[in-house]
């Protein structure tokens, strides 16, 4: 069996509260998105004009105090003097008015989708007034925030509420199912003129392959997308697994058991058939029988208390947590859907993460396997994002708890980046675009890696994805500007 280590020093989580890697399954529409010639120029004055992007000559006359580059469809959000905010097209109109309401932007599926938020102070009727007897005051008003999520092609507002600042909140993580269809908030749209037609609700988890499940009550039924009738219903959730190995049957309690009940349990069971569908996305059935297994292996499965099935296989992950003063350790072993049980299997593309986002599957000796590291090694997160492939970030601290990082990659057993780095910071997957600051508290270089060269010749505070970046000046101010990532350009007026 495989055995991962971590250091107490590095462990955040419980490796029960894994997650299944997301997928970005959020296609470009072509016929709705354009290519962008615009950026935001940070002029002499301190504030921002919108300028070609080689010629750096200004398209419009308008300035403001902060400027956000335009989306895929040609949007951006814009901050005038009064601190109020306001979305612009490419060619200076005003597509939402300005506002103290604060704006985020997000497309999928050619659409633009924005979120109004503004945060206030609201007057309360007197049996929820918080009286302070100590202090013998009284507060009437109670923090809220005014939310409106909606299309901004169409002006269509899917939302408009007014939420305790610390209750509730709505986010624009919509999600594509696939061209003409968007996942939110709990329900599945159809898109029809660039407007949002609301086809299903009460979804409490979308899954891959255009498949969901519905909650009602504690009772799951799990759907395709165009089917009206459910694949699977009357499932409950539960935390036990019944198997039968010979004439022994193994009964293994509190598997997957989370501190907070999540909205979908990570198994899930039919009561017409004892069939049990495992997490994250409930597409096999857990085999009954063990068909297959040594001494060790039985002994191994009767302490298990992680069953997640990798998808895409016909495997399931057996985890087994243990731990001592010094050291987290997480044992795995591997079943497939016949029951026959297997210490090691290929990776696949599958991911394990934690809360937190960082790698638990595949595990560390895996990926970095003991014959390449330094035995004084000690590791940290690992994280992997959706298009790196083989490449992972991996932390280390060595014997003088010196801790830096490095880009690894799995394929070739080999340090892209060598683990020199204090951070290493992903700006575009695609193009391997990454940020490196060499000591804690240093500044950041852009890098090419596909190139294995140096972006430019600037060094900056931060470096976000959009190409803001951060300077500090010699006052000791922050200054915010654009550069273009993949060439170090600085849009800004020397």
């Amino acid at each position: 069996m495989k055995i991962i280590v971590f250091s107490i020093l590095f462990m955040l989580t419980s490796v029960t509260a894994c997650t299944q890697e997301k997928k970005d399954n959020s296609p470009i529409v072509p016929s709705k998105t354009k290519i962008i010639n615009t950026v935001p120029l940070l002029t002499r004055q301190n504030d921002f004009v919108y300028v070609d992007k080689t010629s750096l000559k200004p398209v419009t006359n308008q300035k403001f105090r902060s400027a956000t580059v335009f989306t895929p469809t040609g949007f951006a959000v814009v901050e005038n003097e009064k601190n109020e905010y306001a979305v612009i097209d490419e060619n200076g109109k005003t597509m939402l008015d300005f506002s103290a309401s604060e704006i985020s932007l997000n497309v999928i599926n050619g659409l633009t989708f924005y979120k109004k938020d503004i945060e206030y102070e609201k007057k309360m009727p007197a049996w929820k007034w918080d009286w302070n007897i100590l202090g013998g005051g009284i507060k009437k008003e109670q923090t809220y925030h005014k939310i409106e999520i909606g299309v901004l092609e169409t002006k269509q507002i899917l939302l408009h509420e007014d939420i305790p600042y610390l209750e509730d909140n709505y986010y624009l993580n919509f999600v594509s199912v696939d061209e003409n269809h968007i996942f939110w908030n709990g329900s599945l749209y159809e898109i029809k003129k660039d407007r949002l037609h609301t086809i299903d609700n009460n979804i409490a988890e979308l899954l891959e392959n255009k498949r969901f499940i519905k909650a009602s009550n504690a009772s799951f039924s799990m759907y395709e997308l165009n089917q009206k009738k459910a694949v699977h219903s009357g499932l409950k959730g539960t935390e036990t697994l019944s198997l039968q190995f010979g004439k022994e049957t193994i009964i293994l309690k509190e598997v997957n058991k989370e501190r907070y009940a999540p909205e979908v349990p990570k198994l899930l069971a039919d009561s017409k058939t004892n069939d049990i569908y495992p997490f994250p996305q409930y597409e096999k059935v857990f085999p009954k029988e063990i068909t297959k297994a040594t001494a060790s292996q039985i002994d191994f499965i009767k302490k298990t208390s992680l069953v997640y099935s990798i998808t895409n296989s016909p495997y399931f992950l057996l985890g087994v947590f243990n731990y001592d003063h010094d050291i987290w350790a997480y044992d795995w072993l591997y079943i497939d859907t016949k029951g026959n049980v297997a210490d090691s299997i290929d990776t696949y593309s599958f991911k394990v993460l934690d809360q937190l986002g960082n790698m638990v599957w595949p595990d560390r000796k895996m990926i970095l396997p003991n014959q390449f590291i330094d035995k004084n090694w000690k590791f940290g997160k690992i994280n992997s994002y959706q298009g790196m492939n083989d490449l992972y970030l991996i932390r280390i601290e060595d014997e003088k708890q010196l801790r830096t990082m490095g880009l690894w990659n799995s394929k070739t057993k080999t340090w892209e980046i060598k683990p020199e780095y204090h951070d290493i910071s992903v700006l575009d997957t695609e193009k391997e675009i990454y940020a490196l600051q060499k000591e804690e508290d240093g500044l950041y270089t852009l890098y090419d890696h596909k190139n294995k060269k140096n972006i430019g010749s600037k060094a900056y505070q931060s470096i976000n994805s959009d190409g803001l970046v951060n300077v500090k000046l010699n006052s000791g101010e922050n200054m915010f500007y654009y550069i273009d990532i993949y060439s170090g350009k600085e849009y800004k007026e020397s």
